[in-house]
């Protein structure tokens, strides 16, 4: 079982890394690239979105912020993930460093795009710390379904 879980935690922090290198190189990109980016994300996305949003509501801001959240809710659960691995309990203190190393990502990333000139923004480090704090919340939901389960 131990060989298991050294091998469920090396996984699990290689799968963090990489989120947080999709991330952070998304930071560095200029605001000319990412405004395109941006713009082919919306193109991909805004009918999907229109469906529930009515023709003409969906915007590329939207779908920037939408974004934000997303990759931090991703985080949050990698992170809970890797908590609930390390430590086989799931504690309020695991939570709480879960969204604290997840929090602290977001202000590195608004950090890193202060030197790529994009305009960094404080509500952008509350967007992911809240799209972070979701999805390690979600995670544990999950664990604590599972582990009733177990017992019964």
């Amino acid at each position: 079982m131990e060989k298991k879980r050294k091998k469920a935690i090396i996984i699990l922090s290689v799968i963090i890394t990489l989120t947080l290198a999709f991330i952070w190189l998304h930071s560095c990109l200029g605001k000319e690239d990412s405004a395109e980016e941006s713009g082919f994300v919306y193109d991909l996305l805004c009918p999907f979105f229109e469906l529930f949003m009515g023709k003409g509501n969906v915007t590329e801001h939207f779908i920037r912020k939408l974004a934000h959240f997303t990759e931090f809710f991703g985080l949050g659960l990698e992170l809970m993930l890797l908590m609930r691995i390390v430590y086989e309990k799931a504690k309020i203190v695991y939570v709480i460093n879960a969204w604290t190393v997840g929090t602290f990502c977001a202000l590195v990333d608004e950090t890193i795009q202060i030197f790529a000139e994009r305009g960094p923004q404080v509500q952008d480090v509350w967007l992911d710390s809240a799209g972070c704090i979701t999805g390690v919340m979600l995670t544990l939901c999950g664990i604590m379904i599972k582990d009733r389960k177990i017992r019964k």
